[in-house]
């Protein structure tokens, strides 16, 4: 359904004053004529009048009409599609999403090119969300978003704008080093507690997000690699954590273990690619998994993957009314282009042609 409202409507106050103005303007202009004294008016009357004569008459509007504009435009009127949707059934589900230093390890391949294990998550991630020739997505479940590295980001909270999701998702990156002019790294404490991997504190986060949903069915996806390296909680904790509120946790490992591709950073901002040891630990994923009822995937597995959707959608969906929707655009600009166009031409007028002397 097609809508108009205004953002700013309390700037339409000022239409009242200006509209008594108008009012109080127009009576004392009629009662306190110009007069200048002639010794006799007669054929005066007979005299046409000018049509410049009859337009001067007008200028006063030009003011009030463009201060008019000017204000409507203030309010910022805007005109859209407003819309209400009442999803059927669904789950609330929280995603988790590892953005560790070791999620920059490029040993995960999609179509057929080395990418690294964040860029992995990132498209398992849509693909879940959003559905794919092998997925039909999540359309109406409750999604939010956690990120976490050595801290734990809560990055969007449940929604059904998966759009909006999606974009919050593709602002997710890996930690880097930063380097001053003279080359030397800075803050380099900062980037070791960023690089950690908090999956105990995350999952209680995530908890915490989900355990008032009003959905029957409360569930976090935890993408990772599986290694516990910062953090207040451990898995362990976390996990007993989701066991009290009856959520149940999915988990998707990516990665290898043993010698892989990391990125080293160069001054420049530039980075070349070197084999690191790094650890690919599914074990914590698993125990989280196996613990709190859920089931653990691999990433690389589509075939597999798709067993947990068939698993979510098997579960107990609640109604959810998800309210009005709205998209709104603005409009304001041709209302401030009319005043100020009627104002500009007022003041030129009145300083040129219409001048009048007293």
């Amino acid at each position: 359904m097609n809508s108009f409202q205004f953002a700013s409507p309390y700037w339409l106050i000022l239409l009242v004053p200006l509209f008594i103005l108008a009012i109080l303007d127009s009576t004392f202009t009629r009662r306190n004529k110009a007069t200048v004294l002639f010794s006799t008016t007669i054929g005066l009357d007979e005299i046409p009048a000018s049509l410049a004569s009859r337009f001067k008459r007008f200028l006063p509007c030009l003011v009030y009409c463009g201060a008019a504009f000017v204000v409507v435009a203030l309010a910022r009127p805007q005109y859209g599609i407003q819309r209400s949707r009442i999803v059927g059934d669904g789950v609330s589900i929280v995603m988790c999403v590892d953005r560790s230093g070791s999620m920059a390890a490029e040993d995960f391949e999609l179509d057929g090119r080395p990418v690294t294990r964040l860029m992995a998550v990132k498209k398992v991630f849509r693909d879940f969300i959003e559905g794919s020739k092998d997925f039909r997505g999540r359309t109406n479940d409750l999604v939010g978003l956690i990120a976490f590295g050595g801290f734990v980001d809560s990055c969007c909270p449940l929604t059904l704008d998966h759009a909006s999701l999606i974009e919050l998702l593709n602002t997710i990156e890996t930690p880097v080093p930063l380097f001053d002019s003279r080359g030397v790294m800075i803050r380099t404490q900062t980037l070791d507690e960023e690089s950690g991997t908090a999956i105990g504190d995350a999952l209680a986060t995530a908890v915490d997000r989900v355990k008032d949903s009003p959905a029957k069915t409360k569930i976090v996806v935890l993408l990772s690699d599986g290694m516990q390296t910062a953090g207040e909680l451990s898995p362990e904790e976390g996990v007993r954590i989701a066991q009290a509120y009856g959520v149940k946790v999915y988990t998707i490992g990516v990665g290898s273990s043993g010698p892989v591709p990391f990125p080293s950073y160069l001054p420049s901002g530039e980075h070349i690619m070197t084999l690191q040891e790094l650890d690919f630990n599914p074990e914590t994923l698993h125990m989280i998994a196996d613990a709190t009822g859920g089931r653990y995937f691999y990433a690389s597995d589509l075939e597999k993957l798709k067993e947990v959707y068939e698993e979510i959608d098997a579960l107990e969906r609640t109604k959810f009314d998800a309210g009005s929707f709205a998209e709104y655009r603005d409009i304001y600009p041709p209302f401030a282009t009319l005043g100020i166009l009627f104002l500009v031409t007022n003041a030129i007028l009145t300083t040129t042609r219409f001048r009048t002397f007293p």
